[in-house]
């Protein structure tokens, strides 16, 4: 269910996973791949920290090399705008591109070292790829590329969004560095504007880029790092899941079937994101639970509207199911929460998030109880 060619950046991910698996020895893991022990457990926080420090350090010294350039063109080119501008131009490109450059290499290379001491090996000794669909996942986590809209899953995750709130969210994510740095400058220079020695510290307000830049890259290493953690275990977590819903289950009625499957369905519209996680979750119940007709998925209404018409057991899968995907993709976001408060209420139950969010720390932390968290729902 991936994209049929997916973009260049993409593409090059895949090709460093596989040229840095082809010189490691193969990894072995004794548990299962979204149960880490005590000993993965430590190794992956040794490779988040590193990889941080040193996106960290990376944002510092592009941030204090422009810094630089601007404190000398202050005092060399003041009178002259084109020699001010030129030098200005050249440092910040040329600090820039070092930067992203670094930065993607640093990323992939941390990506695919979580991956290893996880227990997940992407290449086999042929190299060629046991799961597709996991290494663009995981590639597109390291790149910060965007999740495909792929209409052959049946689901379209922008069925509710609004084009302008898509907008907003590109665009503020994209201004991220730009807007932080801008109110620092600004809170520091009404600061300094009342200290007695505002005309010295004035001189050096362009290295406030240089924490805000650190504070920027270590963050975004951070939360992609997470990211791929989360979609290297998610398969085999939702493997275990999904065969604990339905193994514990009867036989579901072709309503039980369908309200199985569109409960992953309505995830996908509400968080308005073709997560990998949430595509592999889908073809797992669908699998699991059958034909379903041809039957419309992704409308949100028709399926809580239908969950009050479901046998007791049937409404416990639709629900476990629905709690699953609600927190399969790392996260339990405001959208997630309306969709897991309006299901129950319209079956008439009270609003908890009690044990949808244990179910997502289970989930997140790798303990292996999340399937015993499940069957408490």
């Amino acid at each position: 269910m991936s994209d049929a060619q997916p973009p260049l950046m993409a593409r090059v991910g895949r090709r460093y996973f596989q040229s840095r698996s082809s010189t490691m020895k193969a990894v072995a893991s004794g548990d299962a791949l979204h149960v880490l022990n005590e000993e993965e457990q430590r190794a992956l926080r040794r490779v988040e920290f590193g990889a941080i420090a040193r996106a960290a350090l990376a944002g510092a010294l592009s941030g204090g090399a422009c810094a630089t350039a601007e404190v000398f063109a202050d005092q060399e080119f003041a009178n002259d705008p084109v020699a001010y501008w030129t030098l200005m131009g050249v440092v910040t490109v040329i600090a820039s591109v070092a930067e992203i450059a670094y930065i993607y290499w640093e990323t992939l290379r941390s990506v695919h070292e979580l991956a290893r001491v996880a227990g997940l090996e992407l290449f086999g000794a042929d190299r060629k790829s046991s799961d597709e669909a996991l290494i663009d996942a995981l590639a597109r986590a390291a790149l910060e590329l965007p999740n495909p809209v792929d209409s052959r899953v049946g689901v379209n995750p922008h069925r509710e969004a609004k084009r302008w709130q898509l907008i907003l969210i590109s665009l503020a994510y994209k201004a991220k560095v730009g807007v932080t740095n801008f109110v620092a400058k600004l809170v520091i220079r009404r600061v300094l504007s009342r200290a007695a020695l505002r005309g010295v510290l004035l001189k050096g307000l362009p290295f406030v880029a240089l924490p805000v830049t650190a504070m920027w890259n270590g963050i975004v290493m951070w939360m992609v790092l997470r990211e791929a953690r989360i979609r290297a275990m998610g398969p085999s977590a939702i493997e275990e899941l999904v065969d604990a819903i339905f193994d514990d289950a009867p036989a579901l009625s072709a309503q039980g079937k369908l309200s199985s499957v569109r409960a992953v369905a309505s995830a996908i519209v509400r968080t308005q994101d073709l997560h990998p996680n949430l595509v592999r979750l889908l073809s797992s119940v669908a699998r699991h639970a059958g034909d379903t007709g041809k039957n419309e998925l992704d409308d949100v209404g028709l399926f809580l509207s239908n969950l009050k018409h479901l046998e007791a057991a049937e409404l416990k899968v639709s629900l476990q199911v629905l709690a699953v995907a609600c927190v399969v993709d790392g996260k339990l976001s405001s959208r997630e929460k309306k969709l897991w408060g309006d299901a129950l209420v319209a079956v008439g139950r009270s609003v908890d998030f009690m044990n949808v969010e244990r179910l997502l720390k289970a989930f997140v932390r790798g303990e292996g109880f999340a399937d015993d968290v499940l069957r408490d729902l």
